[in-house]
């Protein structure tokens, strides 16, 4: 119903009310522009609201102060260090082509004969053992360290030929990690023996340094293994 409608109803309704005289005409109208400021009001008030909602919504009310941005998540952490398997430490007197668990099915015997002689595999190494009756062993120079590593198992094995008995045998894999190797010798034959570690087979890939220590820290022997070419 519009404005003048509501007017002529109240016209009306006054003459109904009057049924003597003119109706109160200026009265009526005075009354319907009231209520009509009174809806206008409402109605802007209503947009006021709306409006101030939909600007909440996206980000506030201009002028005032921007929401805390959200938190970004956390970015990866440094590479984790290669993990390194240290065998039990210190060394071991073993007897001539006596077996020896060294670790993840691995297994290692010292032979008398030759030089540093000595095999090292999986399963039983019987065989293997025969057949290195039949040759000398590595003669490696004095004070120095052989080395092989780089197998499925992460094995890093060798010898050390040195004037004294070696107090430990460290290895340390060039991208980061360290431990004592364990290590082997043949009684009676203080002058080599054998070492042995685990690593990431990633890590040997990468190189690692062996040395040998004297009791009082001093160095015996060193040696760096690079990395095999493909």
């Amino acid at each position: 119903m519009n404005d003048e409608m509501r007017i002529g109803e109240a016209l009306r309704r006054e003459a109904d009310a009057h049924p003597v005289g003119q109706a109160p005409v200026d009265e009526v109208l005075r009354r319907g522009r009231t209520a009509r400021r009174r809806r206008t009001a409402a109605t802007a008030g209503a947009a006021v609201a709306t409006a101030a909602l939909a600007l909440l919504a996206y980000g506030g009310v201009p002028g005032a102060d921007p929401a805390p941005a959200p938190t970004p998540p956390a970015t990866a952490g440094p590479r984790p260090v290669p993990s390194v398997t240290c065998p039990r430490a210190g060394m071991r007197t073993v007897q001539p082509y006596e077996v020896v668990d060294i670790g993840r099915g691995v297994r290692m015997a010292l032979l008398p004969e030759g030089n540093q002689n000595y095999v090292v595999g999986l399963d039983d190494l019987q065989k293997d053992i025969d057949d290195a009756r039949q040759y000398p062993g590595t003669n490696i120079l004095p004070n120095s360290l052989s080395g092989s590593g780089g197998s499925d198992e992460g094995l890093v094995a060798g010898a050390f030929r040195t004037d004294e008995v070696p107090a430990r045998i460290v290895v340390r894999a060039d991208e980061g990690g360290e431990c004592s190797a364990g290590v082997l010798r043949l009684r009676g034959e203080a002058g080599w023996g054998t070492y042995y570690a685990f690593l990431d087979a990633s890590t040997v890939a990468a190189g690692y340094t062996v040395t040998a220590f004297a009791g009082d820290g001093g160095v015996l022997a060193q040696n760096h293994f690079e990395p095999k070419a493909n």
